[in-house]
């Protein structure tokens, strides 16, 4: 199980930043999912995991957060993409699903282009192992932690949506 960090910060919801991103990113995912066989399970809010998809004998969640400032290829001076370390409690609701149950789970994260051509997929199993620090940058408040994860590693993978 992750653990909370001792004194770091989040950033509050912004319901402008929500209403504006929330379903256009949700929509670029459960299209991609559906074009690769997924059937969509849910894609309500109920501030757990955004989608939920199965295909075969597994459950997939899905994670997505729209990054505004990728247009174009990537960024190549952007070594790494940043994941809000608040995100550790999902990867601990996976971890406490009932296992009972039939099938394999897994957890994914999406960062998406603004032009929803084209995305990040990052497992929750690399995410648990990433470095996890303060990151600087216009938004970001001073205190709150992400999870840095080199884009250039072998277990990132860069979708065309």
């Amino acid at each position: 199980m992750l653990q909370p960090i001792q004194g770091a910060v989040n950033r509050t919801f912004r319901p402008t930043s929500y209403n504006r991103n929330d379903s256009k990113a949700k929509d670029a995912i459960t299209n991609y999912l559906r074009s690769l066989g997924h059937s969509i399970v849910s894609t309500k809010e109920d501030y757990s995991f955004d989608i939920t998809s199965r295909m075969d004998d597994t459950t997939y969640y899905s994670e997505v957060e729209m990054k505004n400032q990728w247009t174009g290829e990537w960024n190549t001076t952007w070594e790494e993409i940043r994941i809000p370390y608040r995100k550790h409690k999902l990867i601990n609701k996976l971890h406490a699903l009932d296992t009972t149950q039939e099938g394999r789970r897994y957890l994914d994260f999406y960062v998406i282009r603004r032009d929803c051509k084209a995305a990040w997929k990052i497992g929750s199993e690399l995410l648990e192992n990433c470095e996890v620090k303060e990151a600087w940058g216009g938004r970001i408040l001073k205190g709150e932690q992400f999870f840095h994860v080199p884009y250039t590693n072998s277990h990132v993978e860069l979708v065309e949506l």
